[in-house]
């Protein structure tokens, strides 16, 4: 026998040797049930370890000779069907619409009190089948449509933070209310008339209230326990209330579709941490800031984003005497199981279609751009187990 043919009939016989990508990955979570409602039991470490975006850039918004690309403290982004590009501007009191190869289009809306004007926009959304746009600005949600065209004012019963649509039209927020425990923030679902149409879960704010003469003062800082809410790409919708690691994937109806839970030690709140907190608020009375109160251990997340691929995205709430570099993030799929850390080094706005939108800020000069990166792996990253 030649040694071609022994080689050919090793080869055959044991298959070629795996490349660490090719081998097959164990999950070393838990699939339980309680109360009827599956519970997705995640290890501490991830599926495939700690990942990173090989980012490549390829569109830069801004510049100073023009003021359609002139922005004044850029807080969000969306893009419409097309792939154009939606900026919002809290500052300037505008919505800049961009197509997709950075090239202006519209300007949507001004500063002022009448209809279609803002006066404290904040964040914007698109309704993928409509394609009406649709502004937080204060207490209210004003709606354009497609073209920019003005329709009208929702007045929210409660001031809403983070917002959602479904593909009902309906609202889905987080909101301010107060309960007779105190302050607190409730997700609800919300019409597109302004009613509540559900009430998903409420959790205490965690600020702290007290009097100093004759102001009343209520702090909060970023250590407090927090009711952090988004949407995954199909319809469904995630919350969790960051003094525990476990988040909860509903259905637009409110039903509970699983839970995702991630082994992790709590993180005690130091003297150190405590002291640096207080440094914050060196404006407020002394007795003020000695009622600062805190949890008995860190927030695990701050954040919740989704891809389009459907993958969630935990921003990880680190020390404040953390100086490594970087904003952290637990990476799970659509179904629940923890596949990967990574680390970005600016705030990623948007993740689509193999692409990463972020907001970026000169500290020497303040010019704001709106930057564009492909992620040239984006086809490699795993979603799977």
């Amino acid at each position: 026998m030649t040694a071609l043919a022994l080689t050919l009939i090793l080869i055959f016989a044991f298959g070629c040797p795996k490349t660490p990508d090719q081998a097959q990955v164990e999950w070393k979570g838990t699939i339980e049930f309680e109360d009827g409602i599956k519970v997705v039991k995640n290890p501490e470490e991830p599926v495939f370890g700690e990942i990173v975006f090989d980012l490549e850039e390829d569109l830069s918004i801004g510049r100073e000779d023009d003021d359609n690309y002139l922005f004044y403290r850029a807080m969000d982004i969306a893009l419409d069907n097309e792939e154009n590009i939606y900026i919002l501007e809290y500052r300037n009191c505008r919505l800049q619409k961009f197509d997709k190869s950075g090239n202006y289009l519209q300007t949507i809306g001004r500063k002022g009190q009448g209809p279609g004007e803002f006066e404290r926009p904040a964040e914007v959304c698109i309704d993928k089948t409509t394609e009406n746009i649709y502004v937080k600005d204060g207490r209210k949600i004003k709606i354009f449509d497609s073209q920019g065209n003005y329709l009208r004012d929702i007045l929210m019963k409660s001031y809403p933070y983070d917002i959602f649509l479904d593909s009902e039209g309906n609202i889905w927020g987080k909101f301010s209310v107060s309960q007779e425990s105190g302050q607190a923030f409730s997700f609800d679902q919300v019409s597109p008339q302004g009613d509540i149409l559900k009430n998903i879960v409420s959790f205490p704010s965690g600020a702290t209230f007290t009097r100093s003469g004759s102001t009343t003062w209520g702090l909060s800082h970023g250590y407090m326990h927090d009711l952090i809410i988004s949407k995954i790409h199909d319809q469904s919708f995630i919350y969790g209330y960051s003094k525990d690691y476990e988040l909860h994937v509903i259905n637009p109806l409110g039903e509970h579709l699983f839970k995702i839970r991630k082994a992790e030690s709590y993180h005690p709140i130091t003297e150190k941490e405590k002291e640096k907190i207080r440094g914050q608020f060196e404006n407020v009375p002394e007795a003020v800031r000695k009622a600062i109160q805190f949890p008995e251990h860190r927030p695990f997340y701050a954040s919740i984003f989704s891809d389009s691929q459907g993958r969630i995205y935990v921003h990880r709430m680190k020390s404040l005497l953390d100086e490594v570099e970087g904003i952290r993030f637990d990476v799970f799929n659509h179904e629940g199981y923890y596949l990967f850390q990574t680390t970005f080094q600016t705030w990623p706005e948007l993740i689509e279609n193999g692409c990463l939108y972020t907001i970026t800020r000169s500290e020497e000069t303040g010019e704001e751009r709106i930057k564009r990166f492909r992620i040239l792996n984006w086809k490699n990253i795993k979603d799977v187990v």
